[in-house]
């Protein structure tokens, strides 16, 4: 099992990284009420699935247990979701303060997460992510949200989990499409950060797909290591050095509003589809070599080839980016890559750049 320390002083935690880690869980989290009754934010499918494994990890926490199923989509990061949430772990521990527990993708621990930041101004939760998404990306860093129809993770909160726990025996199941979301995202941290990472996974790509285990377990603490050290430099996003964080979001954002969080692009494709529009805007401005811009393309093509935006406007792609959180009094902000390894953040891009290369995936 691996190990990354996030730290921030009082509210720092542990990254855990391990395949059939789940029943250590007693031994790693230590809670201020040990007998707390533990409302688990889940899905169907995951609770077919494992509900079984993590009840049993949980049981010497107490007796009282609850598994709470949403639906498995981004509606489950809506206002009516979140409100018919938070009602019924009202009514689960309404004499004492739970422990909130997100078991599933990104969606299931923004819900949980803001629902444990809101309930009672804030319950202890803990993030236990079945995706490779969200083990690399949205369960670390405190970011929780749900959605409006105008813009997604616009209604939020800083709130951070007591740790974290990224089991690979839960990406076993993990549809291949799902696989390849995640990987888009540790690839973003091999362009922010990385160039060894990116080699890395260009190199055992193969055996990444195939889920090898010490692939995963390189990879998946490679990627928590970055995150996390961003993260305690900058925890509420205040500093702009979060931002960077955001390469390929700021567009693959605009692009999942724009189409209503629609099934039919998922959110790694979104980012996939983000990532080469800000490595073309790059180019155009000459901030990135051509050859690097290459190889950032065509291996994103290879893990995530969906590159169409069927039945998407333009216009409402443009829209949806002015709600973006980066830019301030009107003026825009994107992450664009310098070379593989190493971005930098730049204001004031021409809108007719903009449209330019958008038009070109529409």
């Amino acid at each position: 099992m691996k190990t990354v320390k996030l730290n921030l002083g009082p509210r720092s935690y542990n990254i855990y990284i391990g395949k059939g880690i789940i029943g250590e869980l007693p031994s790693l989290i230590k809670l201020d009420a040990p007998s707390a009754p533990i409302f688990i934010v889940t899905n169907r499918k995951i609770c077919n699935l494992y509900a079984d494994k993590l009840e049993n990890a949980l049981k010497p926490f107490g007796k009282k247990i609850l598994f709470y199923e949403v639906p498995d989509s981004e509606k489950a990061k809506s206002f009516p979701i979140y409100i018919r949430t938070i009602r019924r772990l009202a009514r689960f521990a309404r004499k004492t303060r739970p422990l909130v527990c997100a078991f599933g993708g990104g969606v299931i621990g923004d819900l949980a997460g803001f629902v444990a930041s809101a309930y009672r101004r804030g319950v202890p939760y803990i993030q236990i992510p079945t995706t490779l998404l969200a083990q690399v990306d949205s369960a670390i860093g405190g970011k929780v949200a749900i959605d409006i129809k105008e813009a997604k993770n616009i209604v939020g909160n800083f709130y951070q989990p007591k740790i974290v726990m990224c089991d690979l025996q839960f990406l076993k199941t993990l549809p291949d499409k799902e696989l390849r979301n995640g990987l888009v995202e540790i690839i973003k941290y091999g362009i922010i950060e990385d160039e060894g990472l990116f080699s890395f996974l260009e190199k055992n790509i193969d055996r990444i797909l195939r889920l090898d285990t010490k692939s995963m377990e390189h990879i998946i603490f490679r990627s928590c290591a970055i995150k996390a050290k961003v993260v305690e430099k900058d925890e509420l996003d205040t500093k702009g050095m979060r931002n960077m964080l955001n390469f390929g979001h700021t567009l693959g954002h605009a692009i999942e509003a724009a189409s209503c969080y629609s099934r039919s692009i998922t959110h790694g494709q979104a980012v996939a589809i983000g990532i080469i529009m800000a490595s073309r805007i790059a180019l155009e401005m000459n901030l990135i070599a051509k050859n690097d811009y290459e190889k950032i393309c065509l291996f994103i093509q290879k893990i995530s080839p969906e590159r169409s935006l069927k039945n998407i406007k333009q216009k409402d792609i443009l829209n949806a980016l002015s709600y973006d959180k980066k830019f301030i009094y009107g003026e825009n902000r994107f992450i664009l890559p310098r070379k593989i390894g190493f971005v930098e953040i730049i204001d004031g891009i021409p809108r007719a750049l903009i449209k330019k290369v958008v038009e070109t995936y529409l």
